[in-house]
């Protein structure tokens, strides 16, 4: 998420007015994604989520979100009362929840990771931290304005997805949408980002929304405040932190 260099910025320019560079690859676009995506050390969220139903019914949750580099993320729910405390982990691929009204921490593993997480219309899958290189077969890409259009599958036989289509912004190689098809070739979600704005010395998203289109429901996630670097250890997300207040 580092903000563009003028370097990049001149290259890019030269490219377009010359028109004789040679295309990105598949392999070359994940790294950058990587590159972007994970450029923070690490980053600590406070976050305003919305759910609207087919009715335009809504309800607010707030949680905090923790990131180190591209294979550790944990979440968690301070609010209402009903979800407080429920937690999500993924430790380099090994993802866990706590249901506090349980006393209780699951393993997500298998098919499982298809589900819903608390709720909301995120797959346990589409909450996993791990890079894109790391998870992603690229099939097409395609460039088209300020943006490449990336067409991958996922490398998890488990996945319930039968591709996925990335538009990534060239000025600093960060997605803005995601398209997920399930296994009949229908689109099923849809993730979208906007509001980029600068965070310390890296770029972030702050509105963010996923929607299943079958159900016509939406999770709207609003970043209220955001810290990067902050010196998170590697101890600190684990099954213990998930339980803690």
């Amino acid at each position: 998420m580092k903000k563009t260099i003028c370097f990049t910025t001149v290259f890019l320019a030269l490219i377009t007015a010359t028109g004789s560079a040679r295309a990105i690859s598949g392999d070359e676009l994940l790294k950058k994604l990587d590159d972007a995506e994970y450029a923070a050390k690490d980053t600590v969220a406070e976050v305003k989520m919305v759910l609207e139903d087919s009715e335009g019914r809504t309800s607010e949750r707030s949680l905090k979100m923790y990131q180190k580099g591209h294979d550790k993320r944990l979440i968690k729910f301070e609010s209402p009362a009903d979800v407080k405390g429920i937690a999500f982990l993924d430790d380099e691929g090994k993802m866990y929840v706590y249901m506090p009204a349980f006393h209780k921490i699951r393993r997500i593993a298998g098919h499982v990771k298809n589900e819903n997480f608390a709720g909301t219309d995120f797959a346990h899958d589409d909450l996993s931290s791990e890079s894109f290189s790391g998870r992603l077969d690229v099939s097409s890409v395609k460039e088209e304005g300020d943006h490449f259009f990336m067409e991958a599958k996922e490398k998890d036989e488990d996945t319930r997805y039968s591709k996925l289509v990335f538009s990534i912004r060239k000025k600093d190689f960060m997605f803005d949408r995601v398209e997920y098809y399930d296994k009949s070739g229908k689109k099923a979600k849809l993730f979208e980002r906007k509001d980029f704005r600068d965070a310390g010395k890296y770029v972030q998203s702050y509105w963010a929304q996923m929607t299943d289109l079958k159900k016509n429901h939406k999770t709207t996630m609003v970043v209220e405040s955001v810290k990067c670097d902050t010196g998170l250890k590697n101890r600190f997300f684990s099954k213990r932190q998930l339980k803690r207040h």
